[in-house]
């Protein structure tokens, strides 16, 4: 309980919350991820934040969670009485068991922080973003509660954070119910709990942060009452709108390293190879035949679905009609026939044994893909319907040089730490530039001498040619343009 201005020091125990009550005009709960706030005569204040509505059923203003600090900072500057009675987190006492030595770019990252204790370090893959997490945990000395995306991170989050404090580390989800001072935890996990835990904690770590602006996990970090936040990234959201809202939930970008200027020194140097194969002639026979129908039907019915979502217009117009339907058929084959070409087979071949005593991950776009490359070369396989064990198995074995070759669908495109990795072959992909870029992440950890490798395939003639210049929009790849 914490109580501003009134003091309460002498007042028994027992009696001092009735007390408390009487000598404060302000109290502040947490509510299932909102805060109350009850107050004989709050209306100017109230006009002052449109964030903060009369809520008739309890008599009290109420507001989403986040808003909790900017309640208490007014409050306190303006010398209000108030009685709080969130939150429910701890002083620690936790030190970094390490003798690594930051890195300037870690330390820049670390004070730039210090100040707004919000904000979001944009960094490239492999260069230390959860110790730059353990520098701040340890400045702040609060409870901690670090969210990622996938169970494989917040394992690695779990493991990292004990190594670097010697202490238990809580973890929620992926079966697990612990909660500590320090706990990881899904975006998914956090937010199911958000209601019961949300005043638990005063600094949230997003990891992969770029994740946040979706309306499930918007609403979630607005659930959390922890006015410290740091957002992690190696790929940050570039539209306007979704930008606006990771300000919002985490703070501003306070700091950016691109991979560009870290290569050579704190990143493995690398470079990147983008190899054109031809479809063969009954490919190109079949793909010509089943773009020309795509086509056809597009070009009589996308001159009137224009504008914002056009794709999505186009879609559920087409399954109105047997033409339309089949038109969206003849699309899916022709784009998968550009994905699957035998030339990339034969290209990766040619890579396998150049490569033969190096550790490659071989990424392609689709589940269907991914399994014929398995079964052609006889190569372990990662998808999203891997089991957590088999994955773990596998991923051991890849580091461990037992199986230097892995294939995966998408899964592998963060959140994994492979540092032996060094060469990376794009098989198929989206055109987002975000995709691609933490897909030659996963080769840049440094790691003794290695130069990193990234092969990328692509079909000529296909719609892949525009999807590689989509995607080859960043900095990282200027110089092999």
């Amino acid at each position: 309980m914490i109580v501003g201005k009134a003091n309460t020091s002498s007042i028994p125990i027992d009696k001092k919350v009735t007390q408390i009550h009487n000598l404060n005009s302000i109290v502040i709960q947490f509510d299932r991820g909102t805060v109350t706030v009850e107050a004989n005569n709050f209306t100017d204040i109230s006009k002052q934040f449109p964030w903060l509505v009369w809520d008739k059923r309890t008599g009290t203003y109420r507001c989403h969670a986040i808003y909790y600090r900017h309640l208490i900072t007014y409050f306190h500057r303006n010398g209000l009485n108030y009685t709080d009675i969130e939150p429910k987190y701890s002083n620690l006492e936790l030190t970094l068991s390490t003798t690594f030595t930051p890195h300037s770019f870690q330390q820049e990252a670390f004070k730039a922080w210090q100040l707004p204790k919000r904000g979001i370090a944009v960094l490239p893959t492999g260069t230390g973003k959860s110790f730059l997490a353990a520098m701040i945990m340890e400045r702040v000395q609060r409870s901690a509660l670090i969210i990622a995306p996938t169970i494989d991170l917040i394992l690695q989050w779990q493991k990292n954070l004990q190594d670097l404090f010697q202490i238990p580390i809580g973890l929620l989800g992926g079966g697990s119910h612990e909660i500590k001072d320090i706990t990881v935890t899904t975006y998914e996990s956090a937010k199911i709990y958000a209601e019961t835990i949300g005043h638990q904690f005063c600094l949230l770590i997003f990891d992969e942060c770029h994740h946040l602006p979706s309306p499930a996990h918007s609403e979630m970090a607005r659930a959390y009452i922890a006015p410290y936040r740091l957002g992690l990234t190696a790929t940050p959201n570039i539209e306007p709108d979704r930008q606006l809202l990771l300000e919002e939930l985490v703070g501003k970008e306070l700091y950016t390293k691109d991979i560009q200027q870290l290569s050579g020194e704190f990143l493995s140097p690398y470079r990147i190879e983008t190899i054109e194969v031809d479809l063969t002639q009954k490919e190109r026979e079949e793909f010509e035949y089943h773009r020309k129908i795509y086509r056809d039907y597009r070009d009589k019915t996308v001159g009137s679905l224009g504008g914002q979502r056009a794709w999505e217009r186009f879609v559920m117009y087409c399954y109105r009609t047997p033409e339309g339907r089949g038109a969206l058929k003849s699309f899916s084959i022709q784009k998968q026939l550009a994905i699957s070409a035998q030339g990339k087979f034969v290209e990766l071949a040619e890579i396998l044994i150049r490569h033969s005593q190096e550790r490659i991950l071989i990424f392609t776009n689709d589940n269907r893909t991914a399994y014929l490359i398995s079964s052609l070369f006889l190569l372990p396989l990662i998808t999203h319907e891997t089991k957590a064990r088999e994955r773990k198995l596998i991923l051991e074995n890849f580091r461990n040089g037992t199986w230097p070759f892995v294939v995966n669908s998408r899964v592998l495109n963060e959140g994994v730490d492979v540092p032996e990795a060094n060469v990376a072959v794009i098989i198929s992909g989206t055109s987002t530039v975000r995709e691609h870029v933490q897909r030659l992440g996963r080769i840049l950890r440094r790691q003794g001498d290695k130069t990193a490798i990234l092969y990328e395939l692509v079909t000529v003639d296909t719609g892949e040619v525009f999807a590689s210049r989509r995607r080859r929009e960043h900095g990282a790849y200027e110089q092999f343009s």
